[in-house]
């Protein structure tokens, strides 16, 4: 189930899929989905688990079929470092939806040749921009007006509550402070960055199938 926030009067919607949606724009945005970092990791010879990244692109497929997607905005560290298959893979993808354009706004891991990014039909921005002043960007940015809100990646947010029996959990959340708003990361093995509770932020953690507010954590 979404959680849904209201930004500049402009309804947002905090998806379990790790994304955010914007209806009245047709508008998905995605962050730091380290496209290919299982297999960079293989190829300097470390064991870690496999991952098909066509699990990751048919839960964005699930969502085009659910959703009216006309664009979608990607936060940079779109891809974890140089060149794989997995890249092919997300070409495949972005051109089975011709109707879709996908922008990036490039993050400190996209190092990708722009033969690749127009491969994938991908338009590099630094950021963008709606008309009730959501500013899109993979990290924040500086000296922000304060009538604006910035929707920004990078960070990998997390918390960590406490269930029964002293057990705790460590969660992905959507980061409200201020007129920030940090997405978590969509890639499935990308790590986690706790943040701190602070009286003047909010966390929106994604439990299974469902984005809840955490009031009380560790």
């Amino acid at each position: 189930m979404a959680k849904k926030i209201v930004l500049n009067g402009l309804d947002c919607f905090l998806l379990p899929q790790k994304v955010l949606y914007i209806p009245f724009y047709h508008l998905l945005v995605v962050s730091d989905w380290h496209l290919g970092k299982m297999k960079h990791f293989r190829k300097e010879g470390l064991f870690v688990p496999p991952v098909e990244v066509e699990e990751e692109i048919s839960r964005l497929e699930l969502l085009f079929q659910e959703l009216t997607v006309e664009r979608v905005i990607l936060l940079g560290d779109l891809f974890h470092s140089d060149w794989n298959e997995d890249w092919t893979a997300f070409a495949l993808f972005t051109h089975r939806y011709p109707n879709i354009s996908f922008l990036l706004t490039r993050g400190n891991h996209d190092i990708l040749v722009n033969a690749h990014w127009a491969e994938a039909r991908l338009q590099i921005i630094p950021q963008y921009i709606l008309a009730e002043g959501l500013l899109f960007s993979h990290e924040p940015v500086a000296d922000l007006p304060a009538y604006m809100f910035n929707i920004v990646g990078h960070l990998h947010p997390g918390c960590v509550v406490r269930g029964k029996g002293r057990q705790q959990f460590r969660l992905p959340c959507f980061h409200l402070k201020n007129n920030v708003l940090t997405l978590p990361a969509y890639g499935k093995w990308t790590g986690l960055h706790i943040l701190p509770k602070e009286d003047n932020a909010r966390f929106f953690s994604v439990i299974y199938d469902e984005v809840v507010e955490i009031k009380e954590f560790i």
